[in-house]
C-alpha cells in the first residue's frame, strides 16, 4: 500500500507542468468605414469584446482616407490546451471582426502561437 502511494508521489513530482491555455496573436490589415458616423473606440471596444480576446492593439496606419482608415492590428486571444485555434481563427475570430459594422478584414497574415520557450 505505501509503497504504491510513494511510487504515485514521485510520478506526480516528476511530471512536466502542461499548461492549461495557449496564447495567440493573429495579424491583419483592418479597414474601418469613415464614411458613416462610426467611433473608431467603440469598434475597437467591440472587438476587445469578442471572446476569448484578450487584447487589441493598432500596430501602425496603413492608409487614411475620407471614406476608410486602415491599419495594421495585433489580437491577441487564449485558448484552452485541447481547443482546435483553427476552429477558432477561422469559425469564430474573422466572422465577428466581420459582424462589425463598419469594420472589415482587409489583409489576413495569420496566427503564431506566443509565449512558447
Amino acid at each position: 500500500m505505501m509503497k504504491n502511494e510513494f511510487k504515485s508521489w514521485r510520478q506526480f513530482l516528476t511530471e512536466l507542468e502542461k499548461p492549461a491555455h495557449h496564447r495567440y496573436e493573429a495579424f491583419f490589415y483592418l479597414s474601418i468605414d469613415q464614411a458613416k458616423p462610426i467611433d473608431r473606440t467603440e469598434v475597437m471596444n467591440e472587438m476587445r469584446a469578442i471572446p476569448k480576446v484578450t487584447t487589441v492593439y493598432r500596430e501602425r496606419e496603413i492608409s487614411t482616407s475620407p471614406s476608410s482608415f486602415v491599419g495594421e492590428y495585433v489580437i491577441r486571444f487564449i485558448l484552452p490546451a485541447r481547443a482546435d485555434v483553427l476552429h477558432y481563427y477561422n469559425g469564430e475570430l474573422k466572422p465577428s471582426l466581420n459582424a462589425i459594422i463598419g469594420l472589415k478584414i482587409q489583409r489576413d497574415f495569420g496566427y503564431e502561437k506566443i509565449g512558447e520557450e
